[in-house]
């Protein structure tokens, strides 16, 4: 009939367009809805995002003039929207596996926190297409009295007496005469990539105990660091027995700086002889090898 359309040519688009709708990676995948609550101490900042998917993240406070960082946007994506209260993007590629991007949002109001870090990651059976972030605000004045119970605390840990004080420790044989303390520049390798760097370092001995105190600080731009396994060694390769780690805050956000304290088994180096401490991520990303260690 003359003027009328031939439907099978048009059938046939379609059926194409839909086989390379199927064929798309991460077809399979499920969409999931979140909520996060901010501060997020202890919970998953990641998000897992994949190609051609939008994953939206909106809040409940107003966010900053320009406050929106998003690692890799002109590389990674092909859409970033973002408004007082939201933030949308697809990716244009997939991660890699263990590839991560920062996405750092700063709020309007000046009240704590002021901003917040999520992680993007590849996903694998789930996409995050919808995060709700909740922010539970805390006054200047709920700041401030939470630092002086804070500074009292720790007058009263600084002045204690007993088992919780100097007394306490030279009673338990702890601190003793022949202690020594020495400071040292410990040595990273060039193309270490775990994000680290290296502040200080400060060796305690005795004949009975020993104990390297590290600071370290995570660099802008990577990723949240997490203390995993601890090794010490001598430069010859023999283990040095580690009888506790503690550091002072759980994980290292970027720009973060923490204590590292490692306590060993009795001294039976050499004084002032050189070791070797390997500090791993606890996701098994990456190690941070430290040598010149002295104590």
């Amino acid at each position: 009939m003359p003027g009328s359309l031939n439907p099978l040519p048009l059938l046939l688009l379609l059926l194409a367009g839909a086989a390379a709708a199927q064929s798309q990676p991460g077809g399979e995948r499920k969409l999931r809805q979140r909520t996060l609550s901010l501060p997020a101490a202890g919970e998953d900042v990641t998000v897992r995002v994949a190609r051609g998917t939008l994953t939206t993240l909106t809040f409940d406070s107003n966010l900053g003039m320009k406050g929106v960082q998003l690692g890799g946007r002109e590389s990674h994506f092909e859409r970033v929207d973002e408004n007082e209260r939201l933030v949308a993007f697809k990716p244009k590629v997939d991660l890699v596996p263990g590839e991560r991007l920062l996405l750092t949002v700063r709020f309007a109001d000046g009240a704590a926190p002021s901003e917040a870090t999520f992680e993007l990651i590849a996903a694998e059976d789930e996409v995050d297409a919808s995060v709700e972030v909740i922010r539970r605000t805390r006054s200047v004045e709920a700041l401030q009295v939470e630092l002086r119970e804070l500074r009292a605390k720790y007058a009263a840990l600084r002045d204690g007496s007993g088992d919780g004080g100097p007394e306490g420790m030279v009673l338990s044989g702890w601190l003793t005469q022949d202690i020594r303390v020495r400071r040292f520049d410990a040595r990273v390798p060039p193309d270490n990539s775990s994000g680290l760097k290296v502040e200080d370092g400060v060796g305690y001995r005795t004949g009975k105990w020993a104990l390297v105190a590290v600071r370290l600080r995570s660099q802008p731009g990577t990723r949240r660091w997490t203390l995993g396994e601890v090794k010490l060694s001598s430069v010859r390769g023999a283990p040095v027995k580690v009888l506790s780690v503690r550091m002072d805050r759980p994980q290292l956000a970027p720009g973060e700086e923490g204590l590292l304290l490692v306590r060993t088994e009795a001294p039976w180096w050499e004084l002032g002889e050189e070791l070797r401490l390997e500090l791993k991520d606890k996701e098994g990303s990456g190690s941070l090898p430290l040598s010149g260690v002295v104590f």
